[in-house]
């Protein structure tokens, strides 16, 4: 299953969400729904720095895994909005719902779906996300024989989406 698929039932899960988005854990978005008729809260770059930010939130609280547990998800609650950062594979979901929800419930719902569909799920961006220039430096930088991590590093990419970015070339 691809992310757009995936977040279409990430939204039907529940009528108090608002949003879902899938980003790599650099905090790039790159596949999101908004539910028909929300108000987008964050104007201009705020979105962006938000998610980027809870993403990175979600990799440094993975360091406490071996005495806490597994990270199930990061929760934000602000006045007008509850966010939630969940880890799915290599990515994370951020989903946004109505202050009304219940965090817990909606929590559950999202682990048990994507427990559901783990197996079939693929969540690396189609390369016709990745502008052309992006896409030339990359090919640039592996022709030079660079490392995909740096090239990840360089292009602000996950390193699997650097690989599946290559693949997609040859």
């Amino acid at each position: 299953m691809k992310s757009e698929q995936f977040l279409k039932n990430i939204l039907s899960l529940d009528p108090q969400i608002r949003f879902a988005g899938v980003m790599e854990k650099s905090g790039h978005l790159y596949a999101s729904f908004w539910r028909e008729g929300t108000e987008e809260h964050l104007k201009g770059r705020n979105p962006e720095i938000s998610l980027s930010q809870s993403a990175y939130i979600v990799d440094l609280r993975k360091m406490f895994v071996n005495e806490l547990g597994s990270l199930k998800a990061v929760t934000y609650i602000y006045d007008k909005v509850k966010a939630l950062s969940v880890p799915v594979k290599d990515h994370v979901l951020a989903v946004s719902a109505e202050t009304a929800s219940d965090s817990e419930q909606l929590l559950a719902k999202i682990l048990n779906y994507v427990k559901s569909i783990e197996q079939e799920l693929s969540l690396y961006p189609p390369g016709n996300i990745v502008n052309e220039e992006k896409k030339e430096v990359l090919r640039n930088l592996r022709d030079s024989g660079i490392a995909e991590d740096l090239i990840a590093e360089q292009l602000d990419l996950d390193v699997n989406t650097v690989k599946v970015l290559i693949a997609e070339m040859k």
